[in-house]
């Protein structure tokens, strides 16, 4: 098994296409997950670390399915992040009482 990527090495502006992945694995991070990807029309695959929102969206949906995300630029922090189409991330509030 060859080494994993970190997800800040993948291309900005680059789509990406999930061929599979490995897990979930219990890490100081949280869940993640080892992704099998390939950037659009290439057919050299490597495997990837997750993100938090990748790893969510593979706990919430558990594709059986391919799927892509583009890396994104958060300017703020300047670092990058997925950007899955139609997913985004709801805050789910726990209303207190008086």
């Amino acid at each position: 098994m060859g080494s994993v990527v970190k997800f800040s090495d993948l291309k900005i502006g680059s789509t990406y296409c999930v061929q599979g992945y490995d897990g979930p694995n219990n890490s100081k991070y949280g869940i993640t997950y080892i992704l099998k990807i390939s950037e659009i029309n290439s057919d050299i695959s490597f495997d990837i670390w997750s993100t938090n929102k990748l790893s969510e969206y593979i706990t919430t949906f558990k594709p059986t399915t391919k799927f892509t995300f583009t890396v994104g630029l958060n300017e703020r922090n300047n670092k990058p992040y997925p950007v899955i189409e139609g997913y985004k991330k709801e805050r789910k509030y726990t209303m207190l009482g008086e």
